[in-house]
């Protein structure tokens, strides 16, 4: 009996594995890395490198290898801090890193000597040639995200801002639950509707590359957009890549709240309606939602600095008159008095419950001038 149950379970296990559906995703997180070197450009190893993210003060500490060469992995895409100490020189701070979705970001930190206490803050702009990477493409920012006005609020839409993307959706309105438009961009010159659709680096495309899931617009950070991306952990594309990266809490408590009405009473009447005369048909559209997050705060547990939470919602309202054509039945027809038809165009009704099969045929019998008893 203990041997049965033991196969048991091993056929059991044996079958799990077989059945497990991997969970396939890209990476989405930046990576910021340098080289630590004194005044002469030799390098200095073992310094302490530590990165704090501005929002949320959660940090990652590295130490410089032999050669000076520092690497600091799989940071979520947002704004950072640069500390490097080490021993015999003065501290060095770097602030206003901003990482985007995949990027990877070089910092060279050139140490001078002097006492760990005195500190030296370097602020500049990021170089203009990214000589890291050959992936083409740039990122549309929380800024842009939010204020720009962006068809039905869907994220998406802002890739139209970036370079090498050119749309051919209708300019309709994009819902944010069926936003097949949201995917028409030409990336790179490829077909519309071939680029690999990502949010948080996981794939977000139906089985004919149309938008899956399009989050609020208040609940997505960036929205990151390669138009020729060489990076092997991409596939499944024959253009561009574009990312939809969300928002995460952070050390404060952050929210908003939205409500988007587009009543027909003050809408002007289409050009060809106002022409015939008719009047301007009733539509409605009430676009609504809120965004809350901070840390996580209980009892006994303090989250800043470690644990976050983010909650998102929107809900939409939208009536718009459709035209719709459909027949209905005559008085004879009620009564089961289809003779007009066989006069009209020969359609025969037969009796479907008279059907007799002889071999492969099946016979029925007619109504008598299609009348139903």
């Amino acid at each position: 009996m203990m041997n049965r149950l033991v196969h048991t379970l091993k056929a059991i296990t044996c079958l799990a594995a077989l059945l497990a559906t991997p969970l396939l995703a890209q990476e989405f997180r930046g990576t910021i890395a340098g080289v630590v070197s004194d005044q002469q450009g030799s390098a200095v190893p073992g310094a302490k490198v530590t990165v704090t993210e501005a929002n949320t003060g959660t940090k990652v500490s590295v130490t410089s290898n032999s050669a000076g060469e520092y690497n600091a992995p799989l940071l979520l895409p947002s704004e950072y801090q640069v500390a490097v100490e080490m021993q015999g020189f003065k501290s060095f701070v770097r602030k206003g890193v901003n990482l985007g979705s995949g990027e990877r970001v070089v910092i060279d930190v050139p140490l001078q000597i002097g006492e760990v206490t005195t500190s030296v803050e370097v602020s500049e702009d990021a170089p203009l040639l990214n000589t890291d990477s050959s992936s083409l493409g740039q990122a549309i920012r929380t800024k842009e995200v939010e204020d720009l006005p962006l068809n039905g609020r869907t994220p998406m839409v802002a890739a139209s801002l970036s370079l090498g993307v050119i749309g051919y959706a209708q300019p309709t309105l994009i819902h944010p639950f069926d936003a097949g438009a949201a995917s028409g961009w030409s990336v790179g010159g490829a077909y519309q509707q071939t680029s690999e659709l990502l949010i948080n680096g996981s794939p977000n495309a139906t089985w004919d590359g149309r938008l899956a899931y399009s989050p609020p617009q208040d609940a997505v950070q960036e929205v990151r957009v390669k138009a020729s991306d060489t990076d092997a952990a991409f596939g499944h594309t024959a253009g561009g890549t574009l990312n939809q990266v969300t928002k995460s809490g952070t050390n404060a408590l952050h929210g908003s709240l939205w409500e988007f009405n587009q009543p027909n009473t003050l809408t002007a009447n289409d050009f060809f309606l106002n022409q015939a005369g008719k009047p301007r048909p009733v539509t409605h559209l009430n676009q609504y939602g809120l965004t809350a997050g901070g840390p996580a705060v209980l009892p006994k547990f303090n989250g800043r600095n470690k644990v976050f939470w983010f909650f998102a919602f929107e809900g939409m309202k939208d009536a718009q008159p459709n035209p719709f054509t459909t027949t209905v039945p005559t008085d004879g027809e009620r009564k089961g008095d289809f003779s007009q038809i066989l006069t009209a165009d020969k359609t025969i009704l037969y009796d479907p419950y008279s059907a007799v099969v002889s071999g492969a045929t099946i016979t029925r019998t007619a109504f008598p001038n299609n009348q139903i008893p």
